[in-house]
Order: C-alpha cells, then sequence, then structure tokens
C-alpha cells in the first residue's frame, strides 16, 4: 500500500496510535507485508505520531474485516467544514420538529408533555424572562418564600444561551417556543458532534451518522421532560475536542510544545460548560480526568503527562475563574441544601438495592427508553427519576460490539474508556460520584460515554467489511428478544394465579417501544446482510439513522404526552397560561395552590408557599425543617392540616383546582381551618378560591419567644398553633434579649394545648401589630411599622439569606434570624420605616475572580500574538 493512500496531503487521514509495545510489534509485522514504512508511525519521543488531528488505531493488515480499498475515498477534513457544521445543524432541527410535530399539531400549536416539564420548565422560563425584562436580576418574590433568581434557577436555565435568546420575544410566545428551542439544542448537539466524529472518520457521511446517533440518543429523548439537560450534552463535544487538542503532540521540529490557541480554546470551552450548567460540568471534569488517565497515562513519557497536566490545569482553572462570577452566584443556590447531605452509605456502595437495577442497565442499551417516572420492564423507584437511558437510534448496541470484536486482544483508549464506563454504572459509589456521591441514584452522566459509543459505531459502518457488525447485529436482537420473553414470563398475581404478560409495568408504554425497537432491528438487519458495498452501507446507514433518531424521538413523545389526556391538556393552557385567579393584590399576600396546578403562581406572578423548585435557599429548607418539623426536599408543600404555618407565612388564598382535582378537599370541607370561599369555579375557569381569615399581613410583632432548643425539645410538630404564639430565636439570642416579650419554656410550649378560638386571638393580635405598609422592591422591600410603645422585634416571613441588609429610617440594624431560616428586624419605640435590600453573597469575590480571569485570557492572547510576530519578523 502506498504511504499516500494512510497520509494525504490534506492531512485528512487520522493520527496513528499504538497503545502498548505488543501491540505496536504486531502492527509493525503485519505493516511490513504491506510495504507500509514503519518508521512513519513511530514517533521519537512517543507512540504518537499528531498531525494536528486526533488519534485512532492504525488496523493490522490481517484483519481483512476492515476496508483500505478506494471504496472509501479519504475527504479533506477542513474542506467545508463550516457548512457541514450548518448542515447538521438544521438537520437536527428538522428532525426534533418533525418527531414532536404530532403533539404540537394535536395540541394546536403548544407543546405538551408531562411531569416536570409543564410544571417546571414553562413555568421557570416565564417567570424568568418576566424578571429579566423588568430588572429584577438577582431577588424575586414569586420563588418559594423569596429567592435569587440567578442563584435558584442556575441550573435550569440562567446559565443557557437558548434562554436568553428568548428575552427580546414577548411572554406570550414563551409556551409556543418552547419546542423549537429543544430543537435548536438538538441541532447544535448535532453539528457539534459531527465536528467531534469528523476528527476520526474517513468521510463527513460516518461523522454524520455518528452525530445523529449522538444527539437522538435515548438519554436525549428520555430528558426531554427536564428540559435544560440537553443544553450540557449539546456543547460536551466541544469540550472533547478542545480537550483533545490540548492533550496531543504539536511535535515539531524543535521538540514539544504547547499551541496557544489551543490553550485558549479549552479556556473559552471550560467557561462556557461550566456556566451553561454547573451539575453537569462537575460530571464532566471527573469523566475528563478519567478520559486522560486512559488515553493520554499509556505509553507516554512522565515528563509529556506531566506537561500535559500543567497545560490542562492552568487553562481548565483560568476558564473557571471567566466563569467565576456566575459560578459563585450559582454557588448560593446550592448551599447548605438538604440534598448535599443524602450520601451513599453501607451496602448501598457496593451493590444496587434491587438485582433488576443491573437488567435495567442493560434494557437501556438495549432498545427505546422508559420515560422519566414512567418504568417498565424491571422498572424500580430506584430509577424513577434517573434518565436511564442509553439506546442508540437503530443500532443499540451493534456497533459497539462490533468494535469489540473487530479489536479483540488489541488495546485501544475506545475500548478502555467504554469498559471503564460500564463498570461505573454498576457499582453505585462509582456511578454516584458523578452526583457528588448523592444517595440518590442518577445515570445522568451516560450522554459521555454515549459519545464514545457513537464514535465506535460510526466507525464500523465505514471501515468494517461486514463480519464484524453482522455479529454485533444479531448480538443485540438476541438480548433484544431474551428482553421480550423476559415480559412475557408467567407469573403469579396477587392471588397465587398464574398470568401471563404481567411482568411489565405501563405496558403500553413498553409495548409501544417494543414495536419500535423491532421496526429499527429489522431495518438493520436488511442494511447490514443485504449492502454488500461500504460505500452503500454508510449511505443506508445514515438513512437509517435519520428515521430511527426521528421516529424513536417521536414515540418518546408521545409515550409522555399521552400520559396526561387532551381535557387536561386543555386546562392546562387555559388555567396557567390563560387565567390568573382576581385577588386582593393591594396588599402584599401569598396564596397556594393544590397539587394539580403546581407552579402556576409563577405564570400568574403571586407569591406563593407552594413551590416545586429543588434550588431555594437554604434557609427555606432549615425554617421548615426547624420551625414546622416538615422535611422539604424538592417542594414546599405543607399539609392542609397546618393552619398556624400558613397564617405565620401570611398565606391569605387557597386556589382549588375543582375541574382537576378528585379530591375537593376544601369543597369537602376537608381543607385548611378557617378558609372561606370566596368564588365558584365558574367564575375563574374551574378554580374555587377559598380565603384565609385567620391571615396576617407581613410585618407583625409576638408577645412570647423561646429558643430553638426549647421548640426542638418541644416537638415542632405537635405545635402549629404556637408559631403565631411564639417567636423562634437562636439560643444566642434568645439567651441575650432583653426586650419585654416573655419567653416560653419547652414544657410551657408542651404543655400549652391552643384551641380554634385561641388560635383566632392570636392571629388577630399578631394582625393588629403588621406594619401599616409593605412594598417589595427589585431588591428586597421597604415597610412602615405601627406605632410601637416600646422596643419590639419585627417579623417578615423572608429568608434571612446572606447578602440581606437592614435599616431602619435609615440607619443599618442587624437583621436576627428567626424561627430558624426567617428574619426579625429590631425597632425601637414608635414608628418606623424598614428598608431591605439584597445582593447576593460573594458578587464582589465572583466579579474579582472573573476580571482575573479574563486579564490573564487577554494578556495570554497578546502575548502569543506578539511572540507569533516575533517569530515571524526573526
Amino acid at each position: 500500500m502506498d504511504k499516500q493512500d494512510i497520509f494525504s496531503k490534506n492531512n485528512n487521514v487520522v493520527r496513528n496510535e499504538v497503545e502498548d509495545n505488543k501491540a505496536e510489534d504486531k502492527i509493525v509485522k503485519d505493516n511490513k507485508a504491506k510495504d507500509i514504512n514503519v518508521e512513519d508511525i513511530k514517533a521519537k519521543d512517543a507512540k504518537v505520531i499528531d498531525k494536528a488531528e486526533p488519534i485512532t488505531e492504525v488496523l493490522s493488515a490481517d484483519k481483512t474485516t476492515f476496508s483500505h480499498d478506494a471504496e472509501v475515498k479519504a475527504h479533506s477534513k477542513d474542506f467545508g467544514k463550516v457548512k457541514m457544521w450548518f448542515c447538521m445543524f438544521f438537520l437536527g432541527v428538522f428532525m426534533y420538529v418533525l418527531a414532536a410535530l404530532y403533539v404540537i399539531i394535536k395540541h394546536n400549536g403548544l407543546f405538551f408533555y408531562y411531569g416536570d416539564y409543564n410544571v417546571q420548565q414553562v413555568p421557570f422560563y416565564i417567570l424568568a424572562h418576566r424578571a429579566i425584562r423588568n430588572g429584577q436580576l438577582f431577588w424575586n418574590w414569586n420563588l418559594d418564600l423569596g429567592g435569587d433568581l440567578t442563584a435558584d434557577l442556575a441550573f435550569y436555565l440562567m446559565g443557557s444561551p437558548f434562554f436568553w435568546i428568548t428575552i427580546p420575544f414577548p411572554e406570550s410566545f414563551l409556551p409556543y417556543m418552547m419546542p423549537y428551542l429543544m430543537a435548536l439544542k438538538y441541532g447544535v448537539a448535532s453539528a457539534n458532534a459531527f465536528l467531534y466524529m469528523r476528527r476520526y472518520t474517513r468521510t463527513n457521511r460516518a461523522a454524520q451518522i455518528g452525530a445523529l446517533l449522538f444527539a437522538f440518543c435515548g438519554f436525549n429523548a428520555t430528558n426531554i421532560v427536564f428540559n435544560h439537560f440537553t443544553d450540557a450534552v449539546a456543547f460536551f463535544p466541544l469540550l472533547m475536542i478542545a480537550f483533545e487538542n490540548l492533550c496531543a503532540f504539536d511535535n515539531g521540529q524543535k521538540g514539544f510544545k504547547i499551541s496557544r490557541s489551543r490553550w485558549i480554546f479549552f479556556v473559552v470551552m471550560t467557561c462556557v460548560c461550566s456556566v451553561v450548567n454547573y451539575y453537569f460540568f462537575f460530571g464532566q471534569v471527573i469523566f475528563l480526568g478519567l478520559y486522560f488517565i486512559l488515553r493520554y497515562v499509556p505509553g507516554r513519557k512522565m515528563s509529556d503527562t506531566g506537561k500535559n497536566l500543567i497545560r490542562l490545569i492552568t487553562a481548565g482553572i483560568t476558564g473557571i475563574m471567566v466563569a467565576g462570577l456566575f459560578l459563585v452566584l450559582a454557588f448560593n443556590g446550592v448551599a447548605g441544601n438538604s440534598r448535599l447531605d443524602n450520601i451513599l452509605l453501607g451496602y448501598d456502595i457496593v451493590v444496587y438495592p434491587s438485582g433488576y437495577m443491573y437488567w435495567d442497565i442493560i434494557k437501556s442499551m438495549i432498545m427505546l427508553p422508559d420515560i422519566i417516572g414512567r418504568g417498565t420492564l424491571f422498572f424500580t423507584t430506584t430509577v424513577k427519576n434517573a434518565s436511564l437511558a442509553v439506546y442508540l437510534p437503530m443500532f443499540g448496541l451493534a456497533g459497539v460490539i462490533a468494535y469489540f470484536r473487530a479489536f479483540k486482544g488489541q488495546a485501544s483508549w475506545k475500548k478502555r474508556m467504554l469498559i471503564a464506563s460500564l463498570i461505573i454504572a454498576f457499582i453505585p459509589v462509582f456511578n454516584s460520584a458523578f452526583s457528588l456521591f448523592n444517595s440518590q441514584y442518577y445515570a445522568r452522566w451516560f450522554y459521555m460515554p454515549i459519545l464514545i459509543m457513537s464514535l465506535v459505531t460510526c466507525e464500523m459502518v465505514e471501515r468494517d467489511r461486514g463480519e464484524n457488525l453482522r455479529t454485533g447485529t444479531l448480538a443485540t436482537i438476541i438480548m433484544f428478544l431474551l428482553l421480550i420473553i423476559i415480559a412475557i414470563l408467567p407469573s403469579r398475581d396477587d392471588d397465587g394465579n398464574i398470568v401471563y404478560m404481567q411482568m411489565v409495568s405501563n405496558s403500553d408504554i413498553f409495548w409501544r417501544d417494543v414495536l419500535g425497537t423491532a421496526v429499527f432491528c429489522s431495518i438493520l438487519i436488511l442494511i447490514v446482510f443485504l449492502s454488500r458495498k461500504i460505500k452503500t452501507r454508510v449511505n443506508l446507514s445514515f438513512a437509517g439513522t435519520v428515521f430511527a433518531g426521528c421516529i424513536g424521538t417521536m414515540i418518546i413523545l408521545i409515550n409522555g404526552s399521552s400520559l396526561i389526556s387532551d381535557f387536561g391538556m386543555e386546562q392546562w393552557k387555559l388555567q396557567m397560561i390563560d387565567t390568573k385567579p382576581t385577588i386582593d393584590e393591594s396588599s402584599f399576600s401569598r396564596i397556594e395552590t393544590d397539587s394539580t396546578s403546581t407552579n402556576y403562581e409563577m405564570r400568574w406572578g403571586i407569591p406563593t408557599i407552594h413551590c416545586f423548585l429543588s434550588t431555594v435557599p437554604s434557609q427555606i429548607f432549615d425554617f421548615y425543617e426547624g420551625a414546622a418539623g416538615i422535611t422539604r426536599s424538592v417542594e414546599s408543600d405543607s399539609p392542609l392540616t397546618r393552619a398556624g404555618l400558613r397564617a405565620l407565612l401570611s398565606a391569605r388564598y387557597y386556589v382549588e383546582n375543582s375541574r382537576i382535582n378528585d379530591d375537593d378537599e376544601f369543597l369537602n370541607n376537608e381543607g385548611t381551618l378557617d378558609y372561606e370561599q370566596v368564588s365558584s369555579l365558574e367564575e375563574m375557569n374551574g378554580f374555587t378560591l377559598f380565603e384565609n381569615t385567620n391571615y396576617i399581613p407581613m410585618g407583625f410583632t409576638f408577645d412570647y419567644y423561646t429558643s430553638e432548643s426549647d421548640w426542638t425539645a418541644a416537638d415542632a410538630s405537635d405545635h402549629d398553633l404556637s408559631l403565631v404564639k411564639v417567636l423562634i430565636l437562636p439560643d444566642e439570642i434568645a439567651n441575650t434579649y432583653h426586650g419585654n416579650m416573655i419567653r416560653l419554656s419547652a414544657s410551657d410550649i408542651a404543655n400549652d394545648e391552643i384551641d380554634i378560638y385561641q388560635f383566632r386571638s392570636l392571629c388577630n393580635q399578631r394582625r393588629a401589630s403588621a406594619c401599616t405598609a409593605f412594598t417589595t422592591t427589585k431588591n428586597g422591600f421597604e415597610a412602615v411599622t405601627k406605632n410601637f410603645k416600646e422596643y419590639e422585634l419585627v417579623f417578615f416571613s423572608v429568608p434571612n439569606v446572606e447578602g440581606m441588609t437592614a435599616t431602619v429610617d435609615g440607619k443599618k440594624v442587624d437583621i436576627i434570624t428567626a424561627d430558624y431560616g426567617l428574619m426579625a428586624i429590631p425597632v425601637s419605640k414608635g414608628s418606623h420605616t424598614i428598608t431591605v435590600k439584597y445582593l447576593p453573597k460573594g458578587i464582589y469575590l465572583g466579579l474579582g475572580i472573573s476580571v482575573i480571569g479574563i486579564l490573564i485570557l487577554i494578556s495570554y492572547i497578546i502575548f502569543s500574538y506578539l511572540n507569533k510576530n516575533q517569530e515571524i519578523t526573526q
């Protein structure tokens, strides 16, 4: 074989890598028969020849299952890159829109799905869009009891470029824009993945196959319910490219030298990915660390490895510094979050609670995936929200199995990465490392090995003569058939009778997935077994991938949207998008919806005590746990029995969705104490409005107080009504308090049985002491107190987050933490104006870090430019 067949003038052919001495010796021996100059393959100081292109395996000449003949022509990798990026972008956009079109048309232009998509993604977009356009970048009154917009929604959308492009559009456009924003994400994922795949493939067509496998994989399809996950997936291939570029040898005549543009590119991608989603970026750092160890350490000199590490660390740290401001603000949203304390312990470290888990992981690779919250075969509650999905459209594991067979006995970084990923997936403690060792099972890092799976699959499509792909296809189909057999195995019902087809939960979804997978398997069989020429197989595989990616995604979307009836969708649009309850908004108060209308308040722009949002201030978690004895996880949703809690939080209205809520607690007189109906469902498109007669306006005082220790000893959950009688103060404050409130001990609280009449009287007393005016501002609030006869602590049900500052008549005062996480402000005798302002904790620190990072980057760019000019002059 002529050398020119391997190394084209346009640097098209990929770099050659010999992974270990044994493999290298075998390749040298095999290639001598082909008249290949082996010395051109060996690098002087490393087992790599780096032509500024990625590395791929040198295939043995006797591996006749791989084609090096003229049937597959090498194309220039540089020619038309931008054009191909846009082609893949528009293809990805078109495919997703086509997949979602059925759901969009069915719902008259709205993409209506289920679960978190309806009650989180859409309300979050609307709330944040409105806040940004109103200049409320930080404090927002419609995030639970109040929270930092940037911190609380950083995980969801604040770092997403796809959210920011919605800002110029009217708010009313947003619900209709959501599926097209997702289409843009799929388009970017397809285009960026193409750039990564094209570094290794010999043809554009093969790279297109790999890109679509990645973008339309089961992971992305099942996580459409979590709209923000796809942002991280879309940009990950660029991070991989930047990482590989920085780790590669320049191999110049003067030896090992750093490519400055590569260092800058990695800085930029580190910054972008950390801002897009900090949670996923944490997992990406772990994955890249493993990638470095398994790919760039074997066969390299320690000195070269050290130089690589220095480049990666300096560029990575600089990129994180550039993103410093955003990351500091985002950290405020998770600091103190109770979910971070749930760590794997005991046997859970080494084995999953159920053996079904291992089967479920394998199933996720073989067939179309389950949707979030609705498992099918091998389903356990452990994986309910885990994002457990891998499936590559049409191929499944066929290409991966083929790759392992083709490289049997040979070293390969791709094999090492895929084997390591499988081991990590099977061992709980390793899997949980991507989620900071959280005890909740998540598979939200699977998209990273999926990129490698997509790569080896498209490589096999264009290089394998057929034998390995046929084997991989048959193996995948056999495993798929095994899953079907398991699904129909006989079992016993609760009465002991033998029944069939009962092994599956959500059978409608399962059999739709089976049918779709079976069709894709049939197409794969035709392509692999009937196409004799590789070029034909590549083109047919591309067409099959487009079909499977589009139809497979459509099936997942239909599975999700079918969970909600057409009536439910109509009510969602009518009640959340088109309706806002008519309430008295002349003074500040909070409302509450039932579980069928979660987060509707965000869309309405009304403060609420019912909020489904994981990343709220830690003070809210502390308040519910300490003062009310309620463990808050992902949602603030108090039991209806907690009348005292609602009065304390200035909750004035309860909105019951009488058309959707089958329980009708309030209409059946099972609602919270002393709520009275003030409107009927006919007046507000199916909502029935109830008003709390014990409502207490914001900013009131107490006659009694106690310490946190005494309150804990009295058992908070048993003394809900006492919340409007006694102010809870930290021990150090309670022990030094010198005001006129009377202190109650734990026994006083425990023995104080408050009846309904006393409760009403206490609420009246608190109401009589409330501020005469309370006005929310863009960064806090202003309040005017009653004319007090003595020193008082004025309580506000606002989280006392770090960054809050208070002044009384213009003079700064300390804010006291009350009821474990809320605030009390000391005022002296008389009437006073209280002003509370919020500036995020660490904002100046974050700004300083970002400025320093930007200066480092700019300085490096200037240095590189000047140094380059100097070299040219010389």
